[in-house]
């Protein structure tokens, strides 16, 4: 009698572990994943970074170095191109049409401390009959939330009046840690 039972307990317990008795089966109500409905902290989600983004115009005209920033008090991490917008005189979206030129070479992967910097390079094309102004641009690093552009004129000072650039269509180049051939476009 004592083996029955032995036995009935052990083949419970073998079934049980199986997952092949009834109340081992997920319960619709009470087993739902919760990674289907709640995102993981930070996944999916844009990081929201203070970044200082600026783009200093060199001697060729339509030709930038577009530097980003970080002025926040965490690292940040990215990798590619960043993503320009551009708004006309009158403040409305305009469609500037950005190529992505991998310019110096592919995009590393980049962390930025508080206060580091990394850069890229920008050629406007601005003697086009198709050009019009700009009246402000904007640029988003991968997975950051878009930063307003100071851009900056060949004599080191903020350019005031942004009527004067004119813009048909742009290219930009990968970001990367250090500036030395960021602004080589062929």
């Amino acid at each position: 009698m004592r083996l029955t039972i032995v036995a009935a307990v052990l083949t419970a317990a073998a079934t049980t572990a199986c997952g092949s008795s009834p109340a081992a089966q997920p319960s619709p109500a009470t087993d739902t994943p919760t990674s289907a409905s709640t995102p993981a902290s930070g996944v999916g989600e844009k990081q929201k970074p203070a970044v200082k983004a600026e783009l200093t115009m060199q001697g060729k005209p339509g030709l930038g170095l577009l530097t980003a920033t970080n002025q926040g008090s965490a690292p940040i991490t990215f990798q590619g191109w960043p993503k320009l917008s551009f708004t006309n005189a009158a403040n409305e979206p305009a469609a500037v049409p950005v190529e992505q030129k991998l310019v110096p070479g592919e995009g590393p992967s980049i962390t930025l401390q508080p206060g580091q910097t990394a850069f890229a390079g920008v050629l406007f094309d601005v003697d086009d009959a198709n050009s019009f102004a700009i009246n402000e641009m904007t640029a988003e690093l991968p997975g950051m939330v878009p930063a307003k552009v100071t851009f900056i004129g060949t004599d080191g000072q903020p350019i005031a009046d942004m009527s004067k650039l004119k813009v048909s269509e742009a290219k930009v180049g990968t970001m990367q840690p250090a500036a030395q051939g960021v602004t080589v476009f062929d």
